[in-house]
Formats: C-alpha cells, structure tokens, sequence
C-alpha cells in the first residue's frame, strides 16, 4: 500500500545555530513520503544561509521540497497558514526550527492515526527535552522533575489525567497548556475545517487546539517522539508574558460558548487556573502580572 503524503511544515525565525539540526532530522525520518516546506520568517541572522546550504539534499530526499525566504516577518500563525494553503498531504505537522524530529516520529503517528476513526483529527506523542547542544536534559517544576514535556507540562494538573483517553485534548483540559509542541501530526483536512490557525493570537497552538476540540478527539502515545529545545532564545523565554496574555484573551473569547454549552463551571475554573498561574510566575513584574489580572477581571460569569 502506498504511504499517505505527509507535509511537514518549518517556520523559521533567527534559528542559526538550529536550524540545520531540525532540517537533518526532517531528512532522517524513517517514513518516506514527505513533503517539506521552509518559511524563514525574514530572519536577521545567518538563518537564510544556514538553509541554503541543505537545500540541494532536500530536493533529493523529500517528494517536493519548497523553501520561502520571506522578505517581511509575518508572524507564525500567518506563516503557518502559508503553509497550510499550500500543503498536499494527508497529514500535516509542525516542526519549530529549534527543534528536533525523533526518527520514527512520522511513521510512528501515521501508522496509529490511520488506525482510528475520522472522529480523531490529531495524535500526540510525548517529547523530550533537549539542550542547546541536543543532549537529554532534566527540567525541574515544583517537586518533578523529568525528561518528558508532557510530564512537566501536565505535572500540576490535579483536575485530569491526561493518560486517560476520554480526558486527554478535551476542550475542558486545554486552557493551560500541557500539549507538546513538535509531537503532533493531524489529518490536514480538519485544520483546514476549523479555519487553520488564528492569526488573531501571537500563540499559535492553543487556539487551535480549543477549535478542533469541540469537533474532534485527540490521541495520546506515550513515547517520546521530538526533542523540545530548551534554551533562552526559544519562543517561550522570550515572549512569555505576550503569551500570557494571549491566552487570556482566547479564554475570555471562550466565555460565550461555555455559556451556551452549560460549561460556566468549566470556565470559572479556567480562569481561576490562569489566575494562579499568573500570581505564581516569578519572571514577571508586578505590572505585568497587574495587567493580566485587570483582564481577567473584564469578566466573570
């Protein structure tokens, strides 16, 4: 049987030292029918050149091979969507260029994907931490500590278990992150469904994450299937508070819909998550977090 077409889809922004690990591990997966799109996000390092150099080896590898060099930054979820509208496969995936793809990432997930009913539009794996130089590292949160993404991720959430399949990517769970950014693969067509990704946020997961959600399930493989790079220069380091607030106001947007779906307590108790979150955050300022609890105060069901 002929193996579906996989796009694989890299933004890219000022990624130098990265860039071609996240490329060579692309290259390296085990599964073959693959497409592959590069957006570099008007880089203002040696992003470009790094790139150019992989270029001859990529339209040999994979079954087409596409790389834009943008000459304005637009953001990633706008990025994203450039991608999506010109992505061919069946399943469509992300690769942040700082970070790395597991050999068997792709076949693994399209083999278990293909298995489920069209009710699943997304598969998860774990993903593991890795240092700037690609090595295995431990993170520590409160009393965990750990190698695993999801584990770190999800070590403070006493209200799911998210190896419970019932409860894992529901729309009740997602309001405070635990999904692993490079570990997942989705039918492209459900993307594509529920508007791509919103271009109205700096964050580009959650939103979508929330909109497949109330359509779709999600599912859960417990292996490691990406490598996370953990280093101050990463999207989370630099821009946590823009999150931050982001995701405030997808909750806050989330109000009427949980309203007309019987779901008040639910989003109570998001909103009292992020507060705690917030209140919590020993790298932001009393003003920051002034700003992010005036928000939240906006409304109250």
């Amino acid at each position: 049987m002929e193996e579906s077409l996989v796009t694989v889809a890299m933004p890219s922004y000022n990624h130098e030292k990265y860039i071609q690990d996240a490329i060579k591990s692309v290259i390296d997966q085990s599964y073959e029918n693959i497409e592959f799109i590069i957006i570099n996000d008007c880089s203002t390092d040696n992003t470009h050149s790094k790139i150019c150099e992989m270029i001859n080896i990529c339209k040999s590898r994979f079954v087409r091979f596409e790389y834009i060099n943008s000459d304005k930054n637009n953001g990633i979820a706008k990025t994203l969507n450039m991608c999506l509208k010109w992505a061919k496969g069946n399943y469509f995936s992300l690769l942040a260029s700082d970070d790395i793809f597991f050999p068997d990432k792709i076949e693994l997930l399209v083999n278990e994907l293909e298995k489920l009913p069209e009710k699943y539009a997304i598969i998860f794996g774990d993903a593991t931490y890795i240092n700037e130089y690609g090595g295995i590292l431990k993170v520590k949160k409160g009393s965990v500590e750990s190698e695993s993404v999801l584990v770190i991720l999800a070590s403070d959430r006493d209200d799911f278990n998210y190896l419970n399949e019932d409860e894992f990517g529901t729309y009740k769970t997602l309001f405070k992150g635990y999904l692993p950014t490079p570990s997942w693969l989705a039918r492209t067509r459900c993307i594509r469904e529920v508007g791509g990704f919103n271009e109205k946020y700096f964050i580009e997961d959650m939103p979508l994450w929330v909109a497949l959600s109330k359509r779709y399930k999600f599912k859960f493989i417990n292996k490691s299937v990406a490598g996370y790079r953990f280093h101050l220069q990463n999207t989370s380091s630099l821009y946590h508070y823009k999150m931050l607030v982001d995701l405030i106001k997808l909750l806050k947007n989330e109000k009427q819909y949980c309203i007309q779906k019987g779901l008040e307590d639910v989003w109570k108790n998001m909103m009292s998550l992020c507060l705690k979150e917030i209140l919590q955050k020993e790298n932001l300022s009393l003003q920051q977090k002034k700003c992010v609890i005036d928000l939240l105060k906006e409304d109250k069901v």
